[in-house]
């Protein structure tokens, strides 16, 4: 599987601190899935010691290429 981001997920990652490599890690080895009300997977696991929440489109789930819309630390806020 191969994961590429938009442009906003990088951004939101740079900015809250978490590495491409934190994202991968939590779409593959996550604890959590479900979806957000507009069907998009939300994956959450614990990843180097952070619970990490990351969105993915839809449309690329199941696919040989899924897109990362956003990722976050996990708090009760997100």
């Amino acid at each position: 599987m191969r994961i590429e981001y938009c442009d906003h997920a990088l951004d939101q990652i740079k900015d809250r601190g978490i590495s491409k490599q934190e994202v991968e890690q939590c779409i593959l080895n996550h604890d959590i899935e479900y979806a957000d009300k507009c069907g998009n997977p939300i994956y959450i696991g614990k990843v180097q010691g952070r619970r990490i929440k990351v969105v993915i489109m839809k449309e690329s789930e199941g696919k040989d290429t899924v897109w990362v819309i956003t990722a976050a630390e996990k708090n009760d806020d997100f």
